[in-house]
């Protein structure tokens, strides 16, 4: 079963001289049960991969399957739940919202979802992340 298929995937930035292709004409597929590994040298275009496969960059052409549905043919409210709810990214650098404690940062998703918090559940991660 394809969990993910990736079509002609292009990402361009800047413009005329300045123009930087960071990824140019990427196609392939990755089946349930598969395991991925996205490696290469710095600049390479892994960031901006998975930027695009996780919906958060747009890219100049083609096209990103989950399960699949077009993530790019979605408006930005649909998109907004779709990576909310379909996609997990783990940065090198913490990404929280500093103005919020541990356990605002863990459960802000959860309330966007309109969903309650299972709080035992909060406890068990706040007690990992100490």
């Amino acid at each position: 079963m394809e969990v993910l298929r990736v079509e002609h995937l292009t990402k361009i930035y800047g413009k005329g001289e300045n123009e930087v292709k960071a990824l140019d004409n990427v196609s392939f597929t990755v089946e349930q049960g598969e395991f991925v590994a996205i490696i290469g040298p710095s600049g390479s275009g892994k960031s901006t991969l998975l930027h695009m496969l996780g919906g958060v960059d747009k890219p100049t052409r083609g096209k990103v399957f989950v399960g699949g549905q077009d993530v790019y043919a979605q408006n930005e409210e649909q998109l907004a739940v779709f990576r909310r709810r379909k996609v997990g990214l783990i940065y090198q650098f913490y990404n929280l919202i500093p103005v919020l404690s541990a356990e605002e940062n863990i459960t802000l998703p959860v309330l966007m979802d309109g969903k309650e918090v299972n709080k035992e559940r909060l406890e068990e991660l706040l007690n990992v992340l100490g």
